[in-house]
């Protein structure tokens, strides 16, 4: 299977595609999330997201590269030629150079995809799907993206504990990402205590394992890089 490598920017920007949400509060269910999401300029794509404890690592189907959250900070951890990189998200953001005309801005959207601004209605319908083997309610959520345009999608929620455990932590690395407030639909969604089986045409869950695999894929595999000095030594 053809591999792809991405830039860390672009990496990043995946990381805001699917328009889910936490519940704050104490861990509830370590475990596993597959899902296919719309990635805008990118195409489709399949994501798995696996947490243990306060650790959320995101893999990218088809990317030789995956996402660490862990003890407050987002790392990219890739491999090329046999070498392991790893490289802490906050000191690339210091470095705009290393983005060549990539701004720290536009490390902060997303892939080319509308997203909200403002919330409207979340309304529900009562009636009841399942996906993936989990049972949710469907809404009706009304929105305003960033440019006043108007949206109204159907979304599949529900309030499973394994679910919620992973929004919650997918709203952290997501505040991270974006370096600023969390998206104001993820707000939303967090007071009501609900997350995201599906959301319009962007996001479906695939599956939802209780599982995180092992404690090793949470640990970091290698010291993270010293940017100022690569970029420094480029620079010469």
């Amino acid at each position: 299977m053809r591999r792809t490598v991405y830039p860390l920017h672009r990496l990043a920007s995946l990381l805001l595609l699917a328009v889910v949400a936490g519940t704050a509060g104490p861990a509830l269910a370590d475990g596993s999330l597959t899902y296919s999401a719309d990635g805008g300029d990118m195409g489709r794509l399949e994501m798995t997201e696996r947490w243990r404890g306060g650790a959320l690592r995101t893999d990218i189907a088809g990317v030789e590269a995956y996402m660490l959250l862990r003890d407050g900070e987002i790392y990219s951890i890739t491999s090329a030629g046999g070498r392991v990189m790893v490289m802490a998200l906050s000191a690339l953001a210091d470095l705009p150079q290393a983005q060549g005309t990539q701004s720290t801005d536009q490390l902060k959207t997303g892939a080319g995809l509308a997203m909200p601004s403002e919330v409207q209605e979340i309304d529900a319908t009562g009636e009841m799907k399942d996906v993936a083997g989990v049972t949710g309610e469907i809404y009706e959520i009304s929105w305003l993206d960033e440019e006043g345009a108007s949206h109204t999608d159907s979304a599949v929620l529900s309030d499973d504990p394994r679910l919620l455990e992973n929004q919650q932590l997918k709203m952290e690395m997501s505040n991270l990402v974006q370096g600023q407030e969390a998206n104001p639909l993820l707000e939303a969604l967090q007071e009501k205590g609900l997350a995201a089986l599906s959301f319009g045409d962007r996001f479906e869950v695939l599956s939802l394992e209780d599982h995180p695999g092992p404690e090793g894929d949470f640990l970091l595999p290698a010291e993270p890089m010293d940017l100022g000095d690569m970029m420094g030594g480029m620079s010469q």
